[in-house]
């Protein structure tokens, strides 16, 4: 399983930077990094926080917030993989990470009726759009791999009108059990051009 997703993730790191893709020195710099890391077994969730850093950063290169998710069923295997896609190839409001991911997984399974085995890693902690609509999707387990003081609302989860902390009680939203190393990773790839992508935000208010 580990072997399968580091291949997976270096045929992805493999195509950043490229000839025709977009050219970041800071993206450069993340790229080099995530190939020589290496997991620690200590850590259990090392091999998915990678990866979703490496989706994090494909996320950047595509002109878009460094953020990466996937969704893991009860043996382990990775059944989906998404990243953010607010900005490129078109203007989006809705296609966080982890938004793209559960699009991805109820059009492939409809015939999935309850998701209770399944597990959601992001390299970022949800926002209230995204918190929402996990709870909402069901799925069981709900890892992020770095806090987010400023947007992220997993850790405030009792500030949610009563619905939505009532049918959220049979979830798990918690920080990932990975290295301090991934987790200041997916900070970094988030901040490379947060600010920029924001701004675009702040613009759109004019």
């Amino acid at each position: 399983m580990i072997k399968d997703i580091r291949s997976l993730g270096e045929e992805i790191l493999g195509k950043i930077g490229s000839k025709n893709s977009f050219k970041n020195e800071n993206v450069i710099n993340w790229k080099n990094w995530l190939q020589l890391y290496d997991f620690h077994p200590e850590h259990t969730d090392d091999p998915y926080a990678w990866l979703t850093n490496v989706l994090a950063l494909k996320s950047v290169n595509s002109g878009n917030y460094g953020v990466g998710s996937i969704i893991v069923d009860a043996e382990g295997k990775i059944v989906v993989l998404g990243h953010n896609l607010v900005y490129s190839p078109s203007f989006r409001s809705d296609l966080h990470a982890e938004m793209v991911a559960l699009n991805y997984f109820e059009e492939k399974n409809p015939q999935i009726t309850t998701v209770k085995g399944y597990t959601l890693y992001t390299s970022l902690e949800s926002c209230p759009m995204c918190l929402t609509r996990l709870i909402s999707a069901g799925i069981n387990r709900v890892f992020y791999v770095s806090s987010d003081p400023i947007g992220g609302m997993t850790d405030s989860i009792d500030l949610l009108p009563p619905l939505w902390k009532e049918l959220s009680e049979p979830q798990i939203f918690a920080k990932a059990h990975c290295s301090a190393e991934l987790s200041n990773a997916a900070t970094g790839i988030m901040l490379i051009n947060a600010e920029e992508l924001l701004e675009i935000l702040r613009k759109r208010r004019e």
